[in-house]
């Protein structure tokens, strides 16, 4: 489901990655170095016309005759006949500065649509005189010009010069555009002396940026690459160049600027059409998984279902899968395999069920011989049957702690089998946990009599009450502490402690003879007898070394499980053991004995 759906994303972030990277350094970049170099390539024309006009009309006899004159020879007529000459070759040149002036450099005539002042032309005019032509631009005020001034040669000497001029300004700036389909703005002495930008706050950001630029007479432009500049409304892709031919100190510049934002419309239209697509695909991958889980996964649902009934014991919900595709065969292998596992099962728990009523009828049947041997040993005892030697005494003591032995053997034997049966029922009540881990500690030392092992016990203050059947957990809390006792040498020690971790938590640690991890595996199984020949002290009594059977510890566990809790145990051979039982405070749930 998710491959088309990573693939469509995929594809969207690198289209849209490359169309923007061919947008912003391919397309308008060189757009707007093409710009520029058309622009500059018009103003060479432009350059190269003035200086065409200006040489021609300079060589016309009509205009140099004029000029070969003195300063004495000339009046009001003279001076109304060079300005109605000047008229005549201006209506042929159109262009906006046609001033004469003579050998000394005052002026004669001005007919353009504008004129110069003396301090901007004075150094061109200077040279011209001096015989060397010029061709540049030239600043004054917020205006500059594209010029030329062309010496008028007579007879080999100059008597005066011709300044031939365009503004460089809106109209200019509007041809540019019209040609290069951008806007244009040029800068003199950091004005605006004329921009196709039609919102005052687009050239007043633009500005800004120059300002910040911080360009001079030294600035290298060609390592000024293309810049943003953000107007009122939109973005600019902004490339600013000095006029050629301007002097740098001037500071005359123009600016060609595109729209970001509508130069990237394509890009837009692009990422939309990815993002429909990318819908698209993930449409097609949610229609894939449904169908995929459909014939793959809701298959695999079934037998998954179908192992978490066979775990709760239901061995016949029905998979409902088909088919002679590899699951089908699964299914069928399933199947199989939870009919034998059935046929185990069941032969274990027949198994279980023939081994627990054993136990419960051997131990049933030994109540009757232990009563009638108990019998006879008190007719004994009282001398009914006549008086006693010393010896006879002695084996009745022997008998009465064997039949203590036998009699706790055959009740032991009775809770096993009710544990294995699952017919243990608790009696539960409320009762004080540290009078029930005393009385639990005080019978395990009153079993272990002749033993000389030191036995601590301590109860947290904050524990109070719990809820549980007090004589069946004091029952399993001795038989733990007497492990303990039992395969602790003399001299050791037995440590009981009583504390609460959101349960009631029951730790005994010795400082016995410990086990190996073969020996913890089985050590809570109602059978574990041979640690009895491990057992260190072989001085013990004999009332001692035959009870139990190992039937203790797996008592305690059952006892602990069926309050909700759990026993585990920790040790090492030679290191002593820890068990740790974990009881929950809150009221169990109370069993329904079994029929």
């Amino acid at each position: 489901m998710f491959a088309p759906l990573l693939l469509g994303l995929a594809t969207l972030v690198t289209v849209h990655r490359d169309v923007e990277e061919h947008v912003d350094s391919t397309s308008i970049h060189e757009n707007l170095d093409h710009s520029a170099q058309v622009f500059e390539s018009m103003l060479t024309a432009r350059a190269q016309a003035l200086r065409g006009g200006a040489r021609v009309i300079a060589q016309d006899p009509r205009f140099f005759s004029l000029l070969r004159l003195e300063t004495s020879q000339r009046d009001l007529q003279f001076d109304a006949t060079v300005h109605g000459l000047a008229r005549d070759f201006n209506q042929i040149a159109e262009t906006d500065l046609f001033e004469i002036v003579d050998r000394r450099g005052r002026l004669l005539a001005s007919v353009g649509r504008a004129q110069s002042r003396d301090t901007a032309r004075a150094a061109m005019v200077r040279g011209a005189l001096r015989g060397h032509p010029f061709n540049g631009v030239m600043a004054q005020g917020a205006d500059h010009f594209q010029v030329a001034l062309m010496p008028v040669r007579v007879d080999g000497q100059v008597v005066g010069a011709l300044l031939l001029g365009t503004r460089i300004g809106p109209d200019l700036a509007e041809a540019v555009k019209s040609e290069m389909r951008s806007e244009v703005t040029f800068v003199s002495g950091g004005r605006i002396t004329g921009s196709t930008l039609g919102d005052s706050l687009d050239r007043a950001a633009l500005l800004r940026r120059l300002h910040a630029l911080d360009l001079g007479p030294k600035t290298d432009f060609e390592a000024l690459h293309v810049m943003m500049v953000r107007g009122r409304a939109q973005s600019f892709l902004t490339l600013v160049r000095r006029i050629p031919h301007s002097d740098p100190r001037t500071l005359q510049f123009y600016v060609i600027q595109r729209s970001y934002d509508s130069e990237t419309a394509f890009q837009h239209r692009m990422q939309a059409d990815m993002i429909v697509l990318a819908v698209f695909a993930a449409l097609i991958a949610l229609l894939t998984g449904l169908l995929h889980s459909e014939q793959v996964l809701r298959p695999i649902q079934k037998l998954v279902l179908g192992a978490q009934e066979m775990q709760r014991g239901n061995y016949d919900h029905p998979l409902d899968v088909g088919g002679r595709d590899e699951l089908g065969f699964l299914a069928r292998r399933f199947r199989e395999m939870r009919d034998r596992e059935r046929t185990y099962v069941n032969s274990l728990e027949e198994t279980a069920r023939l081994k627990s009523e054993f136990i419960s009828i051997a131990s049933h049947e030994l109540r009757t011989p232990i009563s009638v041997i108990h019998g006879y040993r008190d007719l004994l005892a009282d001398g009914t049957l006549g008086p006693l030697a010393p010896q006879q005494e002695q084996a009745l003591r022997a008998i009465e702690s064997c039949l203590a032995q036998l009699t706790r053997i055959a009740e032991n034997a009775t809770q096993v089998a009710e544990m294995k049966g699952e017919r243990l029922a608790l009696n539960i009540g409320r009762h004080d946990i540290a009078p029930l881990i005393e009385r639990a500690v005080g019978t395990a030392l009153a079993s272990a009599t002749g033993r000389q092992v030191r036995v601590e016990s301590r109860v947290d203050s904050a524990l109070s009450e719990m809820h549980a059947d007090g004589e069946r957990l004091v029952k399993a809390i001795t038989n733990v502490v007497t492990n303990g006792i039992r395969f602790t040498p003399d001299g050791g020690w037995v440590k009981v402690r009583a504390y609460r971790d959101g349960d009631l938590v029951v730790e005994v640690q010795d400082s016995g003879i410990g086990m190996g991890t073969e020996q913890l595996g089985r050590l809570f199984s109602s059978g574990v007898a041979n640690l009895e020949a491990q057992r260190p002290d072989s001085a013990v009594g004999l009332e001692f070394r035959s009870s139990g059977l190992g039937l203790g510890l797996a008592i305690a566990r059952g006892v602990i499980e069926a309050h909700g809790g759990t026993i585990r145990a920790e040790s090492h051979p030679g290191s002593g053991s820890l068990f740790v039982i974990r009881l929950p405070l809150a009221e169990p749930a109370r069993q329904d004995e079994a029929a």
